[in-house]
């Protein structure tokens, strides 16, 4: 009898120690990560989700019980953000995840990998030959989610006629770059063979519900040097993508250039030179006007002046086109814009 006590109780003992340790083994969950490193892209929602960075193991049948937690980042309907901005910026930043007494950490990376992309461009330019300086760059119009800086590459002389292969590349903040070709004509200037004589803008005394005119004051240059009138395509092309890119910049959507509205504008470039008012604007359109020396800068001036401004950003605008006219040293500004009514 003593000795099938001696057999049997040791066989009972491992009996219940191995019950034991299957009991402890199986209220014992392992926190197993599906990887070590998360990669979001720039701009991505980040889930703050436990159940996406576990295994599909038995942790997950107690998944209320784990605690996901960031130092970097907070969580906001089960995701993850950073303070106040929009996006969570290109990173790495350290998560745990906690169950019980047991942690362990993993990593999740936002990258940008995206290369900026151009929302607006012109594959050829074509400009009349010209003293002034021309930022080429205004004709062009990239969109990212950081900020992009645009270049051009290549060598170009706006006094020499002759077109020029260049290129225009766009580079955002973490260094993707888009590129790409364009053609810069540089044309002979026109010569109107009628010459017009010099007439000083009238006084405009008109009660036109279109916006009154503009007199820039900040003149780069004085030149009243008599030469024959002609437009100026080049600085009517510019000042039409600064109004554009202004009007993006306030939540507005770019403006077509038609030829309906091109004509209006040139139309009253022209006619502004003689008469300066609003007495001429065509039925549907709405107008700034402004006059002053060559180099004028009437973009500013329009923007610092409430009425103009707020015809440039009024939202039933559908169309525009801007005219430039030159005469005897001075510079005759039209930006017509078709109306919605």
């Amino acid at each position: 009898m003593k000795r099938i006590l001696k057999i049997v109780i040791p066989i009972i003992i491992l009996i219940i120690f191995l019950v034991g340790l299957f009991i402890v083994y199986k209220n014992t969950y392992k926190i197993e990560l599906k990887k070590e490193e998360f990669v979001y892209e720039l701009g991505e929602k980040i889930s703050s989700d436990v159940s996406n960075y576990l295994k599909d193991t038995d942790a997950t049948k107690n998944i209320k019980d784990y605690k996901l937690s960031s130092e970097s980042l907070k969580k906001d309907n089960d995701l993850f953000v950073m303070d106040e901005l929009e996006l969570v910026p290109v990173g790495e930043y350290k998560i745990t995840i906690s169950y019980k007494k047991k942690k362990i950490d993993f990593v999740i990376k936002v990258k940008d990998t995206i290369a900026p992309e151009f929302s607006s461009f012109k594959d050829t330019i074509e400009i009349e030959e010209t003293e002034d300086k021309l930022d080429l760059t205004t004709y062009f119009e990239a969109k990212d989610l950081t900020k992009v800086k645009v270049l051009i590459e290549g060598e170009y002389n706006l006094k020499i006629v002759g077109e020029y292969k260049l290129k225009v590349v766009a580079e955002d903040e973490n260094n993707n770059i888009t590129s790409k070709n364009f053609i810069l004509k540089i044309k002979k200037k026109t010569e109107e063979q009628s010459k017009v004589s010099e007439k000083k803008p009238a006084k405009n005394n008109s009660k036109s519900t279109t916006t009154p005119s503009s007199k820039p004051s900040n003149n780069i240059t004085n030149n009243n040097t008599a030469t024959s009138p002609k437009y100026r395509q080049d600085i009517s092309n510019s000042f039409a993508n600064q109004i554009n890119i202004y009007r993006k910049e306030n939540g507005l959507s770019v403006l077509p250039n038609t030829s309906e509205t091109q004509s209006e504008a040139d139309r009253r470039s022209k006619e502004i030179s003689i008469n300066y008012s609003h007495d001429g604007a065509g039925y549907g359109f709405g107008e700034n006007i402004g006059y002053g020396g060559i180099g004028s800068d009437f973009i500013t001036a329009w923007k610092n002046s409430p009425s103009h401004n707020a015809t440039m950003l009024r939202e039933q605008n559908v169309a525009m086109a801007v005219s430039v006219y030159e005469v005897n040293g001075m510079w005759y500004a039209v930006t017509s814009f078709k109306m919605n009514y």
